[in-house]
């Protein structure tokens, strides 16, 4: 029980002001850990014809920062969301665009987008004042007509109208996605002021938009990581003192471990632990680990079925050994793990099981079956051609692994690296900044106000 007793209605409403787990943020007031990527975003969006693409992982907080940034600096209206999918195309996408940007009271009654256009006051063809467009109707079937569409939105819509086009990903055709490269290209070539803010999964925006050079230049390109535990923590900690609740350290640091610094899980987490909390009949104070691992068995249960499935193809009906590779291939920080540390991992997992590890020959295939289809191909090759480095087949799913081992009582390494240097790929809180090598690059820094990470360095010496 909480707060004196809540009605769950009540509760409910307060519990979401402070967790979204199964939607993105929309504000500052909830966006913890990018408040550097929302500056970054801002200052490049504020120049004419510069649009920005958003990539990373699935879950990583894509659409919540997209969509921040885009309620942030809209004026006048509320911004433009629209979504992809599979069957998706440019015109379609266009189209909703556009039916969603133009009000009620501005749209005509025609019988196709090119004299709707022409209606709207982009040349032509004249109507009645009191005609309505047949939404069904419209089909920008070009890009330069798609220029127009969006122009057009600057006199109906706001003058900065900010469009978020997010799953970008899912748009099967890449001669579809490649339009998209043009659109941006023919938007800055005529300092249209409508913002594109796109969302993907992907490791880079050339797999994602093509390869279309020329547009290359317009577009503010955000790589987004996983979330810093400094970010981690503010989410768990916001979410529990709404409640007046504190939480023991250990179990602070497994909630942000476990996440994997995936702002869904731990947003998770915390409601499911809340959740106990209001339903319990005696009155909560502090999060212990009896609370944490109540909550998070009932966050594993509702993990999407996608992260689930390919857990249960790999473990279910099989040899428990296939959990402990598994569970051993999620240890430490690394990405990317090479299988002489996979190995090492392992072992120390069988010991703090208290269970015989498999011989070499055994492990290798065991291994080796984890990136058959069978099995869900839970394992990846990485790094290209380079023999024994590998990887989950999806980052995400190292999270929901981690929470599976914590649920048997094991208790894996979250901080640690192997791989020499991945920890400037990873990094957590404050040290992020990039760090110079050359006295140039060090003026460099100084002037962009990145030498933060020296002072600190400093201070860590001194200690």
């Amino acid at each position: 029980m909480l707060c004196g007793g809540l009605s769950l209605r009540d509760f409910m409403h307060k519990l979401h002001k402070v967790l979204r787990p199964t939607g993105p943020v929309v504000s500052m007031e909830l966006l913890f850990g990018r408040e550097k990527h929302v500056t970054d975003l801002e200052l490049a969006l504020y120049a004419t014809g510069r649009h920005a693409f958003i990539y990373g992982d699935r879950g990583v907080g894509k659409t919540s920062l997209a969509q921040t940034v885009a309620f942030k600096l809209q004026e006048e209206n509320d911004p433009i969301l629209v979504g992809c999918e599979k069957e998706s195309t440019f015109s379609s996408v266009m189209n909703d665009i556009i039916l969603r940007g133009v009000p009620q009271d501005k749209k005509v009654d025609t019988q196709g987008w090119s004299i709707g256009l022409n209606v709207a006051g982009i040349g032509g063809i004249n109507a009645g004042k009191n005609e309505k467009i047949n939404n069904t109707e419209i089909n920008i079937d070009s890009v330069s007509a798609a220029v127009r569409a969006l122009q057009f939105l600057t006199t109906v819509h706001s003058k900065v109208p900010y469009i978020v086009i997010d799953e970008f990903d899912q748009i099967e055709s890449e001669i579809e996605r490649q339009k998209f490269g043009s659109l941006i290209k023919q938007l800055g070539d005529q300092a249209c002021e409508v913002k594109l803010i796109f969302t993907g999964i992907g490791d880079s925006l050339v797999t994602l938009i093509g390869g279309h050079k020329s547009s290359e230049r317009q577009i503010h390109q955000v790589h987004l990581d996983s979330l810093p535990w400094n970010g981690r923590f503010q989410i768990i900690d916001n979410a529990f003192d709404e409640f007046g609740l504190s939480v023991e350290e250990s179990v602070r640091y497994k909630i942000a471990g476990l996440s994997d610094g995936f702002p869904n899980y731990i947003h998770l987490i915390c409601e499911k632990i809340l959740l106990t909390c209001q339903s319990s009949m005696r009155e909560f104070d502090i999060v212990d680990y009896s609370l944490f691992i109540k909550g998070l068995n009932d966050a594993i249960d509702s993990v999407s079925e996608t992260l689930r499935q390919s857990y249960t193809d790999a473990t279910e009906g099989r040899d428990e050994s296939y959990k402990h590779i598994i569970w051993a291939m999620s240890d430490m920080a690394d990405l990317t793990r090479h299988k002489t540390h996979i190995s090492e991992s392992y072992v120390k997992i069988c010991k703090s099981l208290d269970v015989i590890p498999l011989d070499k020959s055994t492990f290798e295939r065991k291994f080796s079956a984890l990136k058959k289809p069978a099995f869900g191909c839970i394992i990846i090759p990485a790094l290209g051609n380079r023999p024994a480095w590998f990887r989950f087949r999806e980052n995400m799913l190292r999270g929901y692994i981690r929470m599976r081992a914590e649920q048997h009582g094991l208790e894996l390494d979250f901080q640690n690296y192997r791989v020499a240097g991945e920890h400037s790929a990873r990094a957590i809180g404050k040290y992020a900044a990039y760090k110079p090598l050359t006295n140039v690059e060090g003026r460099v820094a100084k002037l962009r106000g990145d030498d933060d990470w020296l002072e600190d360095l400093k201070s860590e010496l001194r200690k």
